[in-house]
């Protein structure tokens, strides 16, 4: 695979995948209800504006919240995030909508380039393989419908890809503070934080509590601590929102969610919400478990001695089980995927980074609006538990040619 003949006609095709999703991304971002692209952001402006004009209290009044979006949408989304989202957006929302979602679209431009960067100079890939890679990436269907509908998932894939690398070169108290920031979305940031107890991983631990305490002291000092009480009052109308929606099986990514899709669709309602909850048990504790094997046995090895390349396998694995973990996650959302298959790609385990690609075009992406489901969540356990397989086997292997290197009671 280092021919350049080889990697040039890869190129051609990946360049191929990139247009097909760049105009999905459009066709699907470009909804007549959404007033044209970028429909999600008047989510983010609506918080904004709330906050600007010193409503701070209204926030999660939803019945306002929306009706301030009449003029943007034909249907209002409903205030999900927390206050943080408001402060952050209070500026942009000085602007009109369409100058704010100008301004969106280049700060969305300059995440997806910094962290194009962050992939290009931290992958072992020689330097042909390294640019394919990077096509490959804007060949993602998710990231264009992310880039379409204005989401904040190009943000998120800036911050955990930064982190990653920050984490990767031991500067774990800053990539903490880094990933504090996915608390704009809890779900994402709950399976970090879980991940992290896991690896007793205590710098990074205490660099996410330190960026937790920050933004809950900012709000609580620029807009007052009644916004946390008010926003924990909301939580149960937020985490019901799978209820609330059933989202085409286009986009919807939760197992979830298309327990819920797939019953709705039998006529079996009745029995929908109770599918949905043993659903999230079994996936939920099936990721879990896997990502608890990986982690354990890479905890096996001495800090200077674990075997080359487990370290992505194993950050591969956290970030998928960062996207199996949340019971409310879209198509938008799997931009996320990038970061799995940067470290796959890199890995012996390239196989399974190409299946996972290959789920995420355009070559396959349309293939739930046939089953009613999406292959990625799949794909992804699929993913998982082969990591774990192969860790386990490496572990044996080193246990056995070169067993000082295993902790005493391994």
């Amino acid at each position: 695979m280092s021919h350049w003949r080889l990697s040039d006609w890869t190129l051609a095709f990946l360049s191929v995948l990139t247009m097909l999703a760049a105009w999905e991304g459009f066709m699907v971002g470009n909804c007549p209800a959404n007033h044209g692209c970028g429909g999600c952001f008047s989510q983010f402006y609506v918080a904004g504006t709330i906050i600007h004009r010193g409503e701070a209290e209204r926030l999660y009044d939803q019945p306002y919240f929306r009706d301030l979006q009449q003029s943007m949408r034909d249907d209002p989304l409903r205030s999900l995030y927390p206050p943080t989202m408001g402060l952050l957006m209070a500026p942009l929302a000085r602007l009109s909508y369409h100058q704010a979602m100008a301004v969106w679209y280049a700060i969305q431009v300059i995440c997806i380039l910094v962290t194009g960067v962050i992939f290009y100079r931290t992958s072992p890939l020689s330097r042909p393989w390294r640019i394919n890679m990077l096509v490959a990436l804007t060949g993602l269907v998710p990231l264009w419908i992310a880039v379409g509908v204005g989401q904040l998932s190009p943000m998120f894939l800036l911050l955990l890809a930064g982190g990653l690398a920050l984490h990767k070169r031991r500067k774990c108290g800053w990539a903490g503070l880094l990933f504090s920031l996915l608390a704009l979305k809890p779900q994402l940031a709950a399976g970090l934080v879980l991940w992290m107890l896991l690896r007793r991983d205590i710098r990074t631990l205490l660099g996410l509590a330190a960026g937790f305490a920050i933004q809950a002291m900012a709000v609580a000092t620029l807009l007052g601590p009644g916004l946390w009480v008010d926003y924990l009052h909301a939580m149960p109308t937020i985490s019901a929102v799978t209820r609330y929606y059933h989202y085409s099986p286009l986009v919807e990514a939760s197992f979830v969610g298309m327990a819920s899709n797939l019953f709705w669709a039998a006529g079996l309602a009745a029995w929908e919400s109770m599918a949905m909850k043993i659903t999230y048990a079994a996936t939920a504790s099936a990721a879990t478990l896997m990502l608890c094997h990986v982690v354990w046995a890479r905890r096996s090895w001495q800090p200077t001695h674990a075997a080359p390349g487990t370290e992505n396998l194993e950050y591969a694995c956290g970030v998928l089980f960062m996207m199996v973990l949340p019971p409310y996650f879209l198509l938008y959302d799997q931009t996320l995927m990038a970061v799995p298959l940067v470290m796959l790609w890199s890995s012996p385990a390239w196989r399974w980074g190409v299946a996972l690609f290959a789920t995420a075009t355009a070559l396959l992406a349309n293939l739930p609006l046939a089953l009613g489901f999406s292959l990625t969540g799949f794909v992804a356990l699929a993913t998982m538990l082969s990591l774990a397989v192969d860790l386990s086997k490496i572990r044996r292997t080193f246990q056995l040619t070169d067993p000082i290197v295993f902790r005493k009671g391994k």
